[in-house]
């Protein structure tokens, strides 16, 4: 199993940094042009979330020193992707928000929940577990070769 893994502090502009982890793992791994997109979308999606809705809650000298850990892997024999975030935000558990209703139209429905909701929709399975002051977020995609 190979895979990519990088450690970025909590600045959105380092998304371009993981945005090409993710570019160049999917290059080795033969892995499709439409997948790539799908992965950098949640990855983007949840990157963001960690640092506007995570670190922002804490005090402005944490807030430099936090860092987002990230691994991206692909296992052939079950020929499933998995990304792993690891943050040090206050607890957040993405599973246990309510879904968005996406039926209403965008002025009747409530403002946020929708990136978590892409999320589940694109991948199938997210896994989420609270470890030692640190949020873990495990997001899996199967795919065909």
């Amino acid at each position: 199993m190979r895979g990519h893994f990088a450690t970025v502090s909590s600045d959105l502009l380092n998304w371009e940094q993981l945005r090409q982890h993710i570019a160049l793992f999917c290059n080795e791994q033969q892995i499709s042009q439409e997948v790539m997109l799908q992965l950098q979308l949640v990855c983007e999606e949840w990157f963001t979330n960690i640092i506007t809705h995570g670190y922002q809650k804490l005090s402005k000298e944490k807030q430099t020193s936090s860092e987002i850990h990230f691994q991206i892997t692909y296992s052939r024999a079950d020929k499933e992707i998995l990304i792993y975030f690891i943050d040090y935000a206050p607890a957040f558990d993405p599973l246990q928000q309510e879904m968005p209703n996406v039926a209403l139209s965008a002025e009747e429905r409530e403002i946020g929940g929708l990136g978590i909701y892409l999320i589940k929709e694109l991948m199938d399975c997210c896994t989420y577990q609270r470890i030692d002051e640190s949020n873990h977020l495990k997001i899996y995609k199967k795919i065909s070769e």
